[in-house]
């Protein structure tokens, strides 16, 4: 009852905040903001930057805002637009601290970007820097990957799961560790890189220079080869009215609506993607033995044809007992991950950093 009581006023806050702009003093779950600390979440993503107002508890308080990612923009243009854009919320004054997520190359101890594929002119940018100087709160930075994971944390695990692995099904395999309720980043910040765990030692030639990558197989490119080679030798018939039997390219969307419509070919395809799926949550369960796994990103919207193929694969290779005791869900905030990650990344950077102050001062 109570489930359905919050997602009642989920509805009616998210009706106000589209009709209104903004949602007077109450946040996504009905609470009053009052004295709430806030926390502000940003998600350079690459069409697009994502910048999300969140209370302590990862409730939404304001419409969320966006800007356009320019490719060719200079650390400081970005900046700039972020700055302008988040200082139209109307809570803007009660925000505690910053977060980022973004792809790429992040040092989160220093808060400079390495390198980044949406921004390719940015070679170590020292954004934490810039953005506190421009926005004068403390600036917390990590990689997309660790922030979704926190996201998938307070939203879909809702802060109440110890051991949790979050992975990205998209453009690339992505993932992220939560370890005893913290985010596990690893000795060089490298963890959670599921993608390129090998299934087959001899399989196809990753980007990343290794053979037999998960990614090699299930990330989008691979997939739609593989999709590609198949449909030469099993033809479509459905598959070929939705492309306009033309060369239109294979999508996962279009993979989805052949397999909305009954195509037995497109399911066969997302069993196979499934099984690839599944050896990888098997080795991770037995290494890892997580509470819950959670599966995001764009491909997690076809679930129900590769989720059967996944379980059969973790019953058959991971151990019966690890299995039972971990859950495996597909995220049901997939577009939020990345803004409410940072926010909460910005709210544990915070009490991190006091932990320290206390600790000083003994």
């Amino acid at each position: 009852m109570n489930e359905i009581k919050k997602k009642i006023i989920s509805t009616i806050c998210c009706l106000s905040l589209c009709c209104c702009g903004v949602l007077a003093d109450i946040d996504s779950s009905g609470k009053k903001i009052q004295d709430e600390e806030l926390y502000l979440g940003i998600d350079i993503g690459g069409t697009s930057i994502k910048i999300g107002l969140f209370t302590s508890k990862g409730n939404r308080v304001e419409e969320e805002r966006r800007v356009l990612t320019d490719p060719n923009a200079s650390p400081e243009e970005v900046v700039k637009s972020i700055t302008t854009e988040a200082a139209n919320f109307k809570h803007y004054q009660k925000i505690k601290s910053i977060g980022v997520g973004m792809p790429g190359d992040i040092d989160s101890d220093t808060g400079i970007v390495r390198f980044s594929p949406n921004l390719l002119k940015w070679k170590n940018v020292h954004l934490k820097d810039l953005l506190e100087t421009s926005m004068s709160r403390s600036v917390y930075i990590d990689n997309d990957a660790n922030v979704a994971t926190l996201g998938a944390f307070y939203l879909d695990a809702d802060d109440k799961v110890a051991n949790l692995v979050c992975i990205t099904l998209g453009t690339g395999i992505g993932g992220g560790l939560v370890f005893n309720k913290k985010l596990y980043r690893g000795s060089s910040g490298s963890a959670g890189e599921v993608g390129h765990i090998t299934i087959e030692s001899q399989g196809p030639k990753c980007n990343c220079g290794n053979k037999g990558c998960v990614e090699a197989f299930i990330g989008e490119r691979y997939f739609t080869k593989y999709a590609q080679d198949y449909l030469r030798n099993n033809p479509s018939k459905i598959i070929n009215e939705l492309t306009g039997e033309s060369s239109s390219p294979i999508t996962p969307k279009l993979l989805f609506d052949a397999a909305e419509r009954g195509d037995e070919v497109a399911k066969k395809m997302w069993v196979y993607y499934g099984e690839k799926l599944g050896i990888l949550l098997a080795d991770i369960i037995n290494f890892v033995n997580p509470d819950t796994i959670v599966l995001c990103g764009g491909f997690s919207k076809s679930s129900k044809y590769f989720m059967p193929s996944v379980h059969k694969e973790v019953k058959s290779r991971a151990f019966r007992s690890a299995v039972k005791t971990c859950k495996i869900v597909v995220s049901q905030h997939t577009s939020e991950l990345g803004t409410i990650g940072a926010a909460m990344l910005a709210k544990e950077g915070i009490a991190n950093n006091d932990k320290l102050d206390r600790t000083d001062s003994l």
